[in-house]
C-alpha cells in the first residue's frame, strides 16, 4: 500500500492540509496526518510529529504557514 504523511493536516475542510488528506485517501493511500494540536483528522488518528508516525512513509507532503 502507498503511504503518505501529511504534515499540517487540519480538521478545517477549507484548508489545503485537510484537502490533501481527503485527496490522497481517495487515491488509495494510507494517510498519516501530522498535527500536534489535533487528536484526529478526517477520522484518522493524528500524530504529534513525523517521528511519531509508526511507519516510514513513502511520501511526505507539507502544508504549513510560512511563519512555521
Amino acid at each position: 500500500m502507498k503511504t503518505i504523511a501529511i504534515i499540517g493536516a487540519s480538521n478545517d475542510r477549507s484548508k489545503f492540509g485537510n484537502k490533501a488528506v481527503r485527496a490522497f485517501r481517495q487515491q488509495g493511500y494510507q494517510v498519516f496526518p501530522v498535527n500536534p494540536k489535533e487528536e484526529t483528522v478526517e477520522g484518522l488518528p493524528a500524530f504529534k510529529s513525523i517521528a511519531a508516525v509508526p511507519v516510514r512513509p513513502q511520501m511526505i507532503s507539507v502544508y504549513l504557514p510560512p511563519a512555521v
